[in-house]
């Protein structure tokens, strides 16, 4: 079962949406925006995602930070709600925990407009006199 958790798991973090995942042996929902997996200290892989809504153990209320060990997710549905990664509520790639070893990661969307490097040419040219060599 833990493949094909990879697989899905890194497949919605490629794709930047959420997921609805049943952690151990809770029977409740959480619905989270999957950002990492990485492998431990103790060589486990982890999942690190941003929970904004459905059950909390801790009766914490959500949007928070949570890490979920891939070998206690006891089901898992990809949604097709979207995300942006979180790098406003503290994510970033640079963490020392994916140093060891980070096998996906939310990268940041495509950006649909840019800035040219150089400005165009805007209006007639100038005179022969005035253009620089």
């Amino acid at each position: 079962m833990l493949p094909k958790i990879l697989q899905v798991l890194s497949r919605s973090i490629k794709e930047r949406r959420c997921v609805a995942l049943r952690y151990g042996d809770q029977r409740e929902v959480r619905v989270v925006e999957p950002h990492a997996i990485y492998t431990d200290e103790r060589n486990q892989l982890v999942l690190d995602a941003y929970q904004i809504r459905g059950f909390s153990a801790a009766g914490r209320p959500p949007p928070f930070w949570r890490p979920f060990r891939l070998k206690k997710i006891s089901a898992l549905s990809v949604l097709n709600e979207r995300f942006l990664p979180r790098t406003a509520e503290g994510f970033s790639t640079a963490r020392l925990k994916y140093k060891s070893g980070l096998v996906a990661v939310v990268s940041q969307p495509e950006t649909a407009f840019a800035y040219p490097a150089q400005p165009p040419e805007i209006g007639p040219p100038p005179p022969p006199w005035l253009r620089r060599a």
